[in-house]
This record gives C-alpha cells, structure tokens and sequence, in this order.
C-alpha cells in the first residue's frame, strides 16, 4: 500500500530525468575515482539536510551490510594525516592531492596493515586513543586505486558506511564528488511531497503560512489565495539514486514567479564554517513542530552561506492587487534529474499578526547581545543568531541538591544559534573550597540536564555552548562505572576484551567525555573507545605471553572525579 501511495505521488506532477553515471560537469581535469569495489550504493548525498549542518559528502553503503568492504585511494596523492575521534568522524584519512584537493574517508574500521601498524606505534607512544598524525608528502605516498583502509562504524556513524568528502585544500570549503566524476549511478528524478506557502506583510513579517500536498499542486490552474503583501515558498523534497533504497537530499531549487526566477539555490560548495546555517536554510520552527523540514526559498538577513544563486527581494514576491500570478518551483539532483510543481497565487486581504507582549527585549542578529540575570549573564556575540529574536529574561527553580543556583534562560529560548554563547554563573548559596572543581555548567534537557563544562573566572563558572536554553551550576561528585562485556577469567580463546563505560551525567560542547586509562601488568596499553555506544576495547597484542595478568582501569570525568577498577585474567 505504501508503494502504491509513492508511486502515485510521483506521478501526480511533471518530471524530467537526464540520467548519467559519471559524467562531471565542472571544467576542472580532476577526476575522482570510486573509493569502494562495487558499485556505490548512496545513502547520504552531498549538502543534504542534516542535524545543525549541510552533509559534506556522500555516504556509501557497505556491500555486506555489516562493513569490512576495502577502501581505495580516489585519486593518486598521499596521506597527509590520519585521525582518530570516539566520535564525529571516528577512525578517518586525509589524502592530499597534487592539484589542490584533498579527499577524507571516514568512520573507518581500521586502517590497512602497515598504516594500522604506524598509528598504533604512534598512539602507544603518546598514550591515547584520540589522536591527529601529520605526514609529510614522503611518508605515505599512493596511487589510485590503491587499498587504504576499510569500511566500518566508527565515530558518530549510525551504521556501516563511508562517508566520502573532497575539499579545497587550502580553506575549508568543501564540493560535490559527483560533480567530478564519482560513479554514481541516477536517472530518478527527485520527489517533492510538500510545499509551504508564506505570506509577508510590507515589512517581510509573517502574516500566513499554509502547506500543501505536491499531489494536490498538479496544475498550473489551481489557485492559492494568500494572505499577505508578499509571499514565498518552503518545500519538502527529497532524492533518491540507483542501487540504493534510501532517500537523500536535493541538489538545487528554483522559484519562478510570472517566468522571472526570483529564487535559486544550489549546494555546489561551501566552507565548512557556514555549515550551521541549515538552521537558518530550513523553517526551523516547522521542525521543532513536527510538521518536517521545508527548504525556505527566501533567506534570513543573518544566513550568511554563499549557497544562493539568485535572491530577488531576498526571495520574497510582491503581489499585485487583483492579479493572480504563476509559480513554478522545481528541484534537482547532481544528475540534473528534475522535478516541479506549478500553480497560482492570489493577494487576499490578512489581519496583522500582534506582538506577544510577554516578550519585551529583543536579541539583535547584527550586535553583541548582553543579557543579565540575577546569577550570571549571557554574552551573544554578532552573528550568533539568523534574524533579531524577541524573548524575556525567565528563571526556574532548580530544587536539585546538587544545584547551586536557579535555572536561568531567555524564553522561549527555541532561536537556533550559529555560533557559541558565553554563560557566566555566580552560585547564590555558599560553598565549600573543595567543591569548586566539581561543579560544572549544567544546560537544562526536559526533566534531566547535561554539562558543558566550565571554569571558574572571575567569581562566574563559564562555558561556552550553541544554545538559548536554561543553564544553571550543578555539581558531579560521581565517577564513571565500567561494567564487564567480554571480559572473563579464562580469556585464552579471546582476541579481545571489552567492557561498558558511563558516567552519569553526558557530556556535550567543552565537557569532555568520561576516558578510561588502561595498565596491563603495570604498563599502558591501548582501549579503543566508542562513545555512542559508551564501550572500550583491547585488541590482545601478539606480545602478550600466556599466564596470569592483572589489568588496571582507572575511569575518569570531565570534573577529574576518577574509579580505579582490577581484574584478573589469563592467557
């Protein structure tokens, strides 16, 4: 049933399919390889909508399903660094190229033997598992097609996959692999399921917005009356490529109003620091609602991200009284497969929407913000916001034994932030000196909390965070528990042994993740760790003789609270 349901939406408005495996269409000689042995299977496309950024590459699917597929060199260069993260990109390489590219590969399994053998020397010798290792052009050099490493899921990766990205690399920018020559294979044209329909007084504040069914928007005679001076569109629409059954991300979107394009937007590339502005890209408001992410086709005065082509009015279109006018809004994907709606609107008078009283300050996108508190301050810097928010200055009792003063938050609190705030805390009830070093800056998370760190300046507990919620002083006295998984007694037929390691309050934005120091007979080896699924590892090295074993695991948190755990094996 829900096959039919998608296959009748597909076919309830126009499309155009120019399918081609690997044709580029930038001028530039350079040509990218496939990085895998079969034929890719994407699961995520370059510049699609994720959680707080645009995705900078593309994801291929592991062939068995559960990884171990081989890694190649895309294009001949060397390996300028190798780095290993218990999560964002996990186990990852860097490998420059000659002409001013460089291509990553990431949430890798392990690396190939001899590179596996260099980072292991090189993690053993600084004594940790997350590290960055520079080389020089001479150390690693390889050629196309050459094995480097192989699939897994490490990092922040939700399964099997290698996330491939090809970047400048002399900035931060990073462009589309398919557009240079990756063999992805597409001749189905994107999917657009919904569009929202703004309406803007003469001022550009929202007067109406009204969704739309695509199915429902299959003729250029159905009529959309609007009220409002202007108007303009979000849209719902996603892509989906041969050999794959996920569903991805559009490439561009054009609006049309009476032929004129007063719209267009394409991911062709950007940096890296302009990443965040997604949640400036899409209606936010519409996703913390529930009602999905639609793709605005107007810009915020502080999106600052070069992926618009063309912005008539910032996107937005006078209507003229009396006057219907034709819109056409059209999607593609990197293979230029197409897909478009067509339809009229019409201005209709509308009521000003009123200004909710209760929010009597305003936090201005354009200049630093300083919002004080009984406890503390807030410092929003230029830029940190994509539009002036209005919101009260709001507190909440923190009953908790371990807080040392109220929750304090700008409400409603729900304006996605591009950059980091500072928060500054004074307790409000006196302290012991020992307990200065367990408090941290808790960030408030419905019922619960998580830390953000924070040091002690001047009398405030700072730290820094991408957030407008509520934020008090709590304290952590509790050191992280490991727990056995693998671990026995008689490990003689193990090749490793792993154990379960959590702290009792998460960590996010500056407060670290809990860390496990581990000593085998007296001598530090090597746990790998996992913080999505809060597990650390010993592969058992060849050195290891056989017999009794002690092994010393010494858990420590972001607020130096530590555990020292011993068990007793043989080999």
């Amino acid at each position: 049933m829900r096959r039919i349901f998608w296959t009748l939406l597909l076919m309830s408005f126009s499309f155009k399919e120019v399918g081609n495996d690997c044709v580029s269409t930038d001028p530039s000689p350079f040509v990218l390889s496939s990085p895998v042995r079969n034929p890719i299977s994407m699961t995520g496309s370059f510049g699609e909508l994720r959680n707080n950024h645009f995705h900078a590459g593309i994801d291929i699917r592991s062939a068995t399903g559960v990884g171990g597929d081989e890694i190649l060199a895309a294009a001949t260069g060397f390996v300028r660094k190798i780095s290993i993260s218990s999560t964002d990109y996990g186990k990852s390489i860097y490998i420059e190229h000659p002409n001013g590219y460089t291509t990553l590969y990431a949430h890798l399994e392990k690396f190939r033997p001899d590179l596996d053998a260099a980072v292991k020397t090189h993690q053993y010798k600084v004594q940790k598992f997350e590290t960055d290792i520079d080389f020089s052009p001479k150390d690693w050099p390889v050629t196309v097609g050459d094995l480097i490493g192989y699939m897994g899921n490490t990092g922040a990766s939700k399964g099997a996959h290698l996330h491939f990205e090809l970047r400048e690399t002399n900035s931060s920018e990073v462009l589309d692999p398919a557009e240079y020559g990756v063999p992805i294979q597409d001749n189905i044209a994107p999917l657009i399921r919904r569009v929202k329909l703004y309406g803007f007084d003469s001022q550009g504040n929202e007067s109406s917005s009204q969704i739309f069914y695509a199915s429902k928007l299959n003729k250029s005679t159905h009529l959309i009356s609007v009220p409002g001076d202007m108007f303009s569109l979000g849209v719902d629409a996603l892509d989906r490529s041969n050999n794959s059954w996920n569903w991805t991300g559009v490439k561009s979107i054009e609006m049309k109003v009476d032929g004129i394009v007063v719209y267009q937007f394409s991911t062709d590339h950007w940096s890296l620091e302009d990443t965040r502005c997604v949640n400036a890209h899409i209606d936010y408001p519409s996703k913390l609602n529930a009602q999905g992410q639609f793709q605005r086709c107007f810009k915020l005065k502080g999106n600052r991200i070069g992926l618009y082509k063309v912005l008539q009015n910032e996107g937005t279109f006078f209507m003229a009284d009396g006057f219907d006018h034709n819109v056409s809004l059209t999607v593609k994907d990197s293979r230029h497969n197409e897909s478009s709606v067509h339809f009229l609107v019409r201005k209709v008078p509308y009521t000003k929407k009123s200004k909710n009283e209760d929010l009597d300050q305003v936090l201005h996108y354009d200049t630093d913000n300083l919002v004080q508190f009984q406890s503390g301050y807030f410092h929003i810097p230029a830029g940190s916001l994509y539009d002036n928010s209005f919101y009260r200055s709001d507190s909440i009792i923190n009953s908790s034994a371990m807080a040392l003063c109220n929750w304090i938050g700008c409400y409603p609190g729900k304006d996605p932030l591009h950059g980091e705030i500072e928060i500054a805390l004074r307790p409000t009830r006196q302290m012991d000196p020992g307990e200065l070093d367990k408090c941290f800056v808790a960030v408030k998370r419905g019922s619960s909390y998580v830390s953000c760190g924070g040091k002690w300046m001047d009398g405030y507990l700072k730290s820094t965070y991408k957030s407008l919620g509520y934020y008090s002083i709590m304290m952590d006295t509790m050191a992280p528990r490991i727990a056995p998984i693998t671990y026995k007694f008689n490990m003689h037929n193990n090749k490793y042994m792993s154990f379960r390691i959590q702290d009792n309050i998460p960590a996010l934005g500056s407060a670290e993740h809990p860390r496990c120091d581990a000593y085998l007979d007296g001598q530090w080896i090597l746990m790998e760790y996992d913080a999505k699924n809060h597990l650390i590892k010993h592969q058992f090295e060849d050195w290891l003789s056989p017999g009794k074993h002690e092994l010393i695991l010494v858990a420590t948190d972001d607020r130096q609270n530590s555990r020292s755990y011993t068990y007793n094996f043989i080999r």
